[in-house]
């Protein structure tokens, strides 16, 4: 594998392979305190980065367009800007999200389809054939960063982050908080993140989470999609 991450449209939609270790927790803290006393795992460097503020917001069709193309859509606000992904439903590997997903920057997140002139506005688009788009629920979310180092190579090859999550329903009413580790992979070698996932399961009694986030906001809100065509 070249990269976990691997380009494959314009500049002004980029479409990658996220691969991403989703992990259960009880105790957030206990996590962030190994972490932090442990700056060195195996090989690899653990180093701190800052804390984000993420507002995502997921969208759809009233007649569910977007999940049966097997996509998500999900709106994102951050103190960076704003972005829109489309995240494929569908992992390609058991236990870990393995999936393919086209992001894209946003000039402003307030009209953003008419603003979005790359794959994801096009795509969204093409999916909905002018049937307006409507709010499913929001999740805000608190997050703690730390980078994946190796010294063998340039640039950061994965992030772990701490999430202190809260679902919202599209009405702004509190549907419940969820505590979550992701270890995601930014680039060669996966091999190294693998084993650094199995150390983090062990060491801070992990488990693989049985729902992604977008599937916890669709059962906290009560809604269900057709089932595919």
């Amino acid at each position: 594998m070249s990269s976990a991450k691997t380009a494959t449209s314009s500049p002004t939609g980029t479409g990658t392979r996220e691969i991403e270790w989703q992990l259960a927790v009880t105790d957030l803290e206990a996590v962030r305190r190994w972490l932090e006393k442990h700056k060195k795992i195996g090989a690899l460097l653990i180093q701190p980065r800052p804390r984000k503020i993420l507002r995502d917001t997921y969208l759809d069709t009233g007649d569910w367009r977007i999940f049966l193309a097997d996509f998500a859509l999900r709106l994102r606000e951050t103190s960076d800007g704003a972005e829109a992904t489309l995240k494929s439903l569908r992992s390609a590997r058991e236990g870990l999200a393995d999936r393919q997903e086209i992001t894209e920057p946003l000039p402003e997140p307030d009209d953003w389809l008419r603003n979005a002139h790359g794959a994801v506005g096009a795509r969204v688009r093409e999916i909905a054939d002018g049937v307006p788009l409507k709010t499913l629920f929001t999740v805000h979310t608190k997050r703690e960063r730390f980078a994946v180092h190796n010294p063998l190579h340039p640039a950061d090859i994965g992030e772990i982050a701490l999430d202190e999550t809260e679902f919202r329903s599209a009405a702004n009413v509190s549907l419940g908080r969820l505590q979550r580790i992701e270890v995601e992979a930014l680039g060669p070698p996966l091999a190294a993140l693998e084993r650094l996932v199995a150390t983090l399961q062990e060491q801070c009694d992990l488990e693989p989470a049985p729902e992604n986030k977008f599937a916890v906001g669709l059962r906290l809100t009560g809604l269900v999609p057709p089932p595919p065509m």
